[in-house]
């Protein structure tokens, strides 16, 4: 168990790289962003932890549950927000519509990134 339990850490570890480095790299830009890797990378982090936290109940961690829901209610909105700017990307491709939702879920998953390490 603490194998699968350090590779769903390894795995939350690249969703979170998918969302923030193509928002740090992107950030002034108007045009041409990455909200598919952003996509990907919200799916991978709300996938691996809720695993992760699944796989510490089982080998005894102890868990922290409210700094947990607070950290899960951020992945929900970023995950919205990166499935919405997915969807207008798909759709017409405007980066103005496309723009809000990409710094959106970019923002919230450094203010995520924060919460776990300072709390």
């Amino acid at each position: 168990m603490e194998f699968l339990y350090q590779f769903l850490v390894v795995g939350h570890f690249i969703g979170l790289a998918a969302i923030v480095g193509p928002f740090l790299v992107q950030m002034r830009k108007n045009s041409d962003f990455a909200v598919t890797a952003v996509f990907g990378g919200a799916i991978t982090q709300l996938v691996t932890g809720i695993l992760l936290t699944g796989v510490a109940e089982g080998i005894d961690r102890d868990l922290d549950y409210t700094k947990i829901i607070v950290k899960l209610a951020i992945a929900l909105v970023v995950f919205v927000a990166a499935l919405l700017g997915w969807l207008r990307a798909r759709k017409n491709g405007n980066d103005r519509t496309i723009k809000p939702f990409f710094h959106a879920a970019g923002g919230l998953a450094l203010i995520n990134i924060v919460l776990a390490v300072f709390w």
